[in-house]
């Protein structure tokens, strides 16, 4: 793991994802200094790993070994570098101090420093060290928000490293190795862990020919949770799609396992956590050629900070496409009223998402959360997805209007396949349909870049990654 040349960033560009990371660790562990390191790509900052001081001081830090050793493993197995060491000043400036600068053993790597972490403002400051630890220059730090965060990890999958003119070799999607097929369907082997060897699929369609053939994006969809809102996301996907033919959908790959665990129960009750399989869930994906990753589960992405890092593939968010849409698409609206699971409301991930855009959100009361979202949402899974769903749902709407909503969002998969715009009179986004319209949008963008041999991610609209007319369009 060596820092390429020539990457020493005159302004350092960090993800506000990354930087949350970087100050909800060090607050975690006031009023003892926090330490961790920065994996780099080239001379973009694209994960953080948060250690442990085992000084357990407020002036010094020393990050355990066996951290620094399983976190600069990992960066080599990805092709990373070490780009920057952070660590915490509880009580003073974020200054780089006397024993900072003597035991700065890695020079390569950029020293940053926090202060101020019981504020609401914290301070995160950049330090390039030079002349052998006896001074240092302070780089600049732009903290920006990564609007479809995950094109950032695609284009480090594979899709901004061809050369111009180079064309994407082909993504064998039907030779799943480690998957069984019987009758049409396919099971999962799990490999040599358990003793099952896998086996590849012997009825694979014909070859083709490599040079000629078109490069497809796939989707892939983690779902299970549950099966009626894994099949509405497909269908979604399938109608959104510009089609005119089977030939012109968008290829998709579905991991569909209802045995995951309960996520509100995991949140709310100390149930099992769902990490573990959404984990194997997502690694399925990949291996079946998932370029990425939807997930038709509102409250399985409060566990997403848990699964990303242990998956190659980059996961839509599909709490941050909602609440784009609502900004986007509602920019009036003042109060969001938030139709959602109870686990899903009390992690707060759309309250957070939809705050940091300016918008305020109100939730059910405890008897109308239980007696009417909770109660139609058992129903779907239940296979009831009737119109007594439909009218708890509409009831819990209308007291949310009443109580100053100018929009609903639709936030549990469950909820859009019985509740739609037609049954009520305030405006109604589902969650579903932004993440099918930002999957279908990043597949078709993908589609384009791959066929032009030289994919340019980031356009004038700061970072999407793909037009706004194009969202639009669809």
């Amino acid at each position: 793991m060596v820092s390429p040349a020539g990457q020493d960033p005159a302004v350092l560009r960090l993800e506000e994802r990354l930087f949350r990371q970087i100050i909800d660790h060090l607050r975690e562990v006031h009023p003892h200094e926090g330490c961790g390191l920065i994996a780099f790509s080239g001379a973009e900052p694209v994960k953080v790993y948060p250690g442990t001081n085992i000084l357990r001081s407020s002036s010094r830090y020393r990050m355990s070994d066996i951290e620094v050793l399983r976190a600069v493993d990992d960066m080599d197995r990805q092709g990373w570098w070490l780009g920057a060491i952070y660590h915490s000043h509880p009580n003073s400036q974020p200054v780089p101090s006397t024993t900072d600068l003597r035991e700065a053993n890695w020079p390569d790597a950029l020293m940053l420093i926090a202060s101020r972490l019981t504020s609401p403002t914290p301070e995160l400051r950049a330090y390039r060290v030079t002349n052998g630890g006896t001074s240092y220059e302070e780089v600049a730090i732009e903290v920006y928000t990564e609007r479809l965060p995950w094109l950032a990890s695609v284009r480090r999958n594979g899709f901004g490293n061809r050369p111009q003119g180079q064309r994407s070799p082909r993504r064998v999607m039907w030779k799943p190795v480690g998957f069984v097929g019987f009758g049409g369907t396919v099971a999962i082997a799990r490999g040599s862990e358990d003793g099952v060897q896998p086996t590849e699929l012997t009825d694979a369609p014909p070859a083709h020919d490599d040079e000629h053939e078109e490069r497809r994006a796939v989707i892939g969809i983690l779902g299970g949770m549950g099966p009626l809102a894994t099949a509405d996301l497909y269908q979604k996907i399938i109608e959104i799609t510009p089609a005119a033919s089977d030939q012109e959908h968008i290829p998709v790959v579905i991991y569909a396992d209802p045995r995951i665990p309960d996520r509100t129960e995991a949140l709310l009750r100390d149930g099992e956590d769902p990490t573990p399989w959404l984990v194997h869930g997502a690694r399925v994906l990949s291996s079946m050629g998932a370029d990425f990753i939807v997930m038709p589960c509102n409250t399985a992405h409060a566990f997403l900070d848990g699964v990303q890092p242990a998956v190659d593939k980059p996961i839509v968010s599909m709490i941050d496409a909602a609440a784009d849409e609502i900004r986007d698409n509602y920019p009036d609206a003042r109060t969001v009223g938030l139709l959602a699971t109870s686990g899903t409301i009390a992690s707060e991930i759309y309250q957070r998402a939809l705050q940091s855009r300016g918008i305020d959100v109100i939730v059910p009361d405890d008897d109308l959360q239980r007696r009417c979202v909770m109660a139609a949402i058992k129903e779907v899974k239940a296979g009831r997805a009737g119109k007594p769903a439909t009218m708890l749902l509409a009831e819990a709407g209308q007291h949310l209007a009443e109580r100053g909503a100018d929009v609903l969002l639709a936030a549990c998969t469950e909820i859009p396949v019985v509740l739609q715009q037609r049954h009520t009179e305030t405006p109604l986004l589902d969650a579903t349909g932004a993440l099918a319209r930002i999957a279908v949008a990043t597949a078709i963008h993908l589609n384009e870049q791959a066929q032009t041999g030289s994919p340019q991610w980031e356009t004038s609209t700061g970072g999407w990654g793909l037009e706004k007319s194009r969202l639009a369009g669809l």
